[in-house]
């Protein structure tokens, strides 16, 4: 095993998040800039991720939030200056599954107590339509919600 090395530039937490580990790839460690492009979740959290990059939409990948006694990772959190979104991206099958569905409908009723909005894109959406539909939906829900906090 070889010994740990520095990074040539430090990785940035610009929300000053405390991680103790990140399922990350060799290239996604080399090429980060920050936390966020760390994250090695799925393909179509990757697709997103690139996406509100690209339009400098301040989002932060697998945010916990913390209800009650329940504990929640976000795929993306979204903080606006009227509330907050939960951008979702899982694909359909784990949401169609029986033994998630109530598990998911606490969440969103956890989530939209506090005041997050939820917002779900699933796999054709991300794939097929994210100019389309995906990005256009998430822009006018920031937009409603005030603009980026």
């Amino acid at each position: 095993m070889s010994p740990l090395e520095k990074l040539p530039q430090p990785i940035v937490s610009y929300r000053q998040r405390r991680i103790n580990f990140i399922p990350t790839t060799l290239h996604k460690l080399a090429t980060a800039t920050e936390i966020n492009d760390l994250y090695d979740d799925s393909p179509l959290e990757d697709q997103v991720w690139q996406a509100c990059k690209s339009l400098q939409i301040d989002a932060e990948r697998q945010a916990r939030i913390k209800i009650k006694e329940n504990t929640y990772f976000l795929d993306f959190a979204i903080y606006c200056v009227q509330g907050n979104i939960n951008l979702e991206t899982d694909g359909d099958r784990w949401h169609s599954d029986p033994k998630q569905i109530p598990l998911d409908n606490l969440r969103h009723n956890d989530l939209g107590t506090l005041g997050w909005r939820t917002l779900r894109f699933n796999t054709p959406q991300v794939q097929e339509q994210m100019g389309e539909y995906c990005i256009p939906t998430l822009v006018e829900n920031i937009d409603r919600l005030g603009g980026l906090r």
